[in-house]
């Protein structure tokens, strides 16, 4: 009966030591600033897990946290781009205010390219298989810098302000370069009549009276007027 007696004494002492050590756990206010390892930035709005109660908390803009833990919670502190980082709150403090600097050490993350394109799956075949793929950047740069292109380009634009004011002032430079006397003909230029005997043994003006040759009246009893 006594064996019994000391066997429950020491089930109720171990069970008031349990109770007394779970009433020692003292609450705290944890607070500190999450930094950057290089630089010493705050890293915005890290977050903070406590792990053995599963509460997470955020950081702010700047990096400041503040939230009510226990001794010996174990904080976990992650980011995007940043690896993860690991503070244990020690045990028997003697306020109940805490505070830290916890530095992160950024963590560069390389992802594969993902292209998207407004297709869909049903279109998969017909554009991938039955037409060519899309041209690259490349391939486009390439394109777009072509010297025949540019210049066919270059050809139908107007004229800008710049370009027109400096041709206006060559035709007047022209113009003016003549004042006061009669300018050159070109009926006494040798040069414009071997041209103009040139043009004509070639039949240059024949092709140009048939295409400015008027077409025929669609009646053909109608007398045209010459």
């Amino acid at each position: 009966m006594k064996r019994y007696s000391a066997i429950a004494i020491l089930i109720l002492a171990f069970t008031l030591q349990v109770f007394s050590q779970k009433r020692e756990v003292k609450v705290i206010t944890f607070s500190g600033y999450v930094l950057t390892a290089d630089s010493l930035m705050g890293v915005p709005f890290a977050h903070v897990t406590i792990l053995n109660k599963g509460r997470v908390a955020t950081a702010g803009p700047d990096g400041y946290f503040s939230f009510a833990a226990s001794e010996g919670d174990t904080l976990y502190f992650t980011s995007v781009s940043f690896k993860p980082s690991v503070y244990i709150i020690p045990n028997k403090l003697e306020s109940d205010k805490f505070s830290i600097i916890q530095l992160m050490t950024r963590d560069a993350i390389y992802l594969n390219p993902t292209y998207i394109f407004p297709w869909r799956r049903e279109d998969f075949h017909e554009v991938f298989l039955e037409t060519h793929p899309p041209e690259t950047d490349l391939e486009r740069a390439k394109r777009n810098l072509d010297r025949e292109r540019l210049a066919a380009l270059g050809a139908k634009m107007e004229p800008d302000g710049k370009e027109a004011g400096s041709q206006a002032l060559r035709n007047s430079s022209a113009s003016k370069y003549y004042y006061g006397q009669t300018a050159p003909q070109n009926i006494f230029n040798p040069l414009a009549w071997a041209q103009f005997i040139q043009a004509w043994k070639n039949g240059d003006f024949k092709k140009k009276a048939s295409s400015d040759t008027p077409a025929p009246p669609a009646d053909p009893n109608a007398n045209p007027q010459y």
